[in-house]
């Protein structure tokens, strides 16, 4: 349990003091306290409700061109100093980085919006859980289980170049699994950093609804099929913007290798990565490097327009400068936003004809990176789409296809977008339904 008195500004600035004196050049440090709660819950009753407040201290630091990164959660100046000291002689007993570059000179200016909402810290949690148990079971489930977690994050930024800033944000993530019965379940996701944009009983009414639908599952046969994948799945099965990183791309371990400038996927898809999403889901207005974040349009209109970087990359890939996407090891994204499209998700359905519409989705293999092939199975509620309506629950199979032929092979975008975060889906993502032709489907392994 971490004291309240500390501040983490004065952690940075003692660490950022620390390094300076071994005689560090390059110090990049970034202190976050952390207040986050849990409840979790099975068959219908809360199991766990849990509470974790903690300091959490990132440091990179460079000397003689040498580069190493460290984290510590002792947050006492004794503890300072024996990290610092040890991450230096570290980072002495290691060969020169080619990738050195300077960490960029600040000052810079930094946006005042975050995603923060105060009342989230004393959120009803026991209350929402209750609710969106209660409303799976009005749609027909016997049980539910799952966890709903908040987290409330205070970060502090210093770097020896200058940059200095301080952000918040606040998040709540609730995640049930409804069941009509132990082979029929349904999954139902609400993900905000607003209390006021938090629907609990929404996401358990969807659980407990497709549950109910998806009783007495069948076999689908082996085939390519049109599908309609929901937001969730969507931002799992489609991982473009972690694939545009300049690391990933340098490595041969992106599907987007030497794509740069060519068309990838439709012109009516638009991928971004957006620091701060007004009213959206976490973000940050200031990378590890402490340059400000940017909207960095990924896929424009179907063509690969922007590979992210972290300085080191931007050098090495002769750009100007970062897109403000450091990790400083490797770029990422910070909030990914697919475009919307113009239709809804039941007229999707309707348009499909025959078809599959599948909500939920685990186990995402990738056998191959670069060519893009992965395999994924569906989890919860699926169902045949028939005639332009939801037909038999079916069960039992394996997606297995490739990111570049499905962007290239989308049909339908719909109009509603939602926030997904889960355990298979770490990055925030505001993702549309999507109706994809000509998926295969093979039997899954023992069905």
């Amino acid at each position: 349990m971490m004291s309240q008195q500390i501040r983490q500004e004065d952690v940075a600035q003692f660490a950022l003091s620390e390094a300076k004196r071994h005689g560090c050049t390059d110090v990049s440090v970034l202190c976050a306290k952390s207040n986050d709660s849990q409840v979790r819950f099975a068959n219908n009753e809360i199991t766990l409700v849990n509470n974790v407040r903690n300091i959490t201290l990132d440091v990179y630091l460079s000397k003689d061109k040498k580069r190493i990164v460290g984290t510590s959660f002792n947050p006492t100046d004794e503890g300072i100093k024996r990290f610092v000291g040890n991450l230096v002689k570290s980072c002495e007993a290691l060969p020169i980085s080619e990738d050195y570059v300077p960490l960029p000179s600040g000052p810079f200016g930094y946006k005042a919006h975050s995603n923060f909402d105060p009342e989230v810290e004393d959120a009803p949690l026991v209350e929402f859980v209750r609710e969106a148990i209660d409303q799976a079971s009005r749609e027909g489930a016997v049980r539910a289980s799952g966890s709903l977690n908040t987290e409330v994050t205070d970060l502090f930024m210093t770097t020896s170049a200058g940059a200095q800033g301080s952000d918040k944000q606040t998040q709540i993530l609730l995640n049930i699994r409804a069941f009509a019965d132990d082979n029929a379940s349904g999954h139902g996701l609400s993900c905000a950093s607003y209390v006021g944009d938090f629907h609990p009983g929404k996401a358990g009414s969807r659980a407990g609804e497709y549950a109910k639908k998806s009783l007495d599952p069948k076999q689908v046969s082996e085939g390519k099929y049109n599908i309609v994948f929901s937001p969730t799945v969507v931002s799992n099965i489609l991982p473009v913007a972690s694939s545009a990183s300049a690391f990933a791309i340098e490595s041969g371990n992106s599907f987007l290798v030497d794509k740069l400038g060519k068309k990838v996927a439709v012109d009516e898809l638009t991928v971004e990565d957006q620091g701060v999403y007004d009213h959206g889901l976490g973000g940050r207005i200031f990378d590890d490097e402490g340059l400000p974040t940017a909207t960095n349009e990924i896929i424009l209109r179907g063509s690969f327009l922007t590979m992210l970087h972290n300085s080191s990359t931007a050098k090495k890939f002769g750009k100007e400068k970062s897109t403000g996407n450091a990790g400083i090891i490797f770029p990422r994204p910070t909030s990914i936003v697919f475009s919307e499209g113009e239709t809804s998700l039941d007229d999707m359905i309707r348009e499909t004809g025959d078809g599959l519409f599948v909500t939920n989705n685990w186990y995402t293999r990738f056998q191959n990176m670069q060519s893009g092939d992965y395999s994924t199975v569906p989890r919860d509620a699926a169902f045949k789409i028939e005639g332009g309506e939801l037909k038999q629950p079916v069960a039992g199979f394996r997606i297995s296809d490739s990111i570049p032929r499905q962007l290239l092979s989308v049909e339908m975008i719909s109009k509603e977008r939602e926030w997904i975060k889960w355990w298979e889906v770490t990055t925030p993502t505001l993702a549309p339904a999507m109706m994809i032709k000509d998926v295969g489907v093979t039997r899954a392994v023992g069905s």
